[in-house]
């Protein structure tokens, strides 16, 4: 057609039951024609729609393969397991002997400052009593000093007292 020419006039339209019940057969071959049409038009919707799930199932079927061998690749195996299990309990013994060496190192010298404290303290029980032995003889050597003081000033009071009489005509 021509840019300018007019549409030719346009036909009645009939359903594809309409053209089969007609008497003629152009009808009847126009309403086969229409029938195959709207029946290539729903097989290329189905056609459409099938082809687009089976590209979204291409797509997850890839996708999974993909996180499976990402998975695979991240995931550790049986020996790996064997050998982190073998390292953790030696770790684990390490720690807990070093642990029951320290608290063994920790009693012993317990042991010793217990000790010590106890030699300090029969050291001070002895030297409390030699103090107290040594505050007696200091007490009875004051007493003693006091005794020898009177005796001396009972002497001199005597020959004070001989002085006079001797001077008393």
């Amino acid at each position: 057609m021509e840019a300018g020419a007019t549409p030719p006039p346009e036909q009645q339209i009939k359903t594809p039951q309409e053209a089969a019940a007609s008497t003629d057969p152009a009808e009847k071959l126009e309403g086969v024609h229409a029938w195959v049409a709207q029946l290539d038009r729903k097989l290329q919707t189905r056609f459409y729609a099938l082809a687009a799930a089976a590209v979204l199932a291409l797509a997850a079927g890839i996708v999974a393969v993909v996180l499976a061998l990402g998975v695979q690749d991240d995931s550790a195996t049986k020996s790996e397991l064997a050998e982190l299990r073998d390292q953790v309990d030696n770790a684990t013994k390490s720690a807990s002997d070093a642990a029951q060496d320290d608290v063994a190192d920790l009693d012993d010298r317990l042991s010793e400052i217990e000790s010590q404290i106890e030699s300090l303290a029969s050291g001070q029980s002895t030297t409390d009593k030699e103090l107290s032995v040594v505050q007696d003889d200091i007490a009875d050597l004051r007493d003693q000093i006091d005794t020898v003081a009177q005796a001396q000033e009972d002497a001199a009071a005597a020959d004070d007292a001989d002085d006079a009489d001797d001077d008393t005509p």
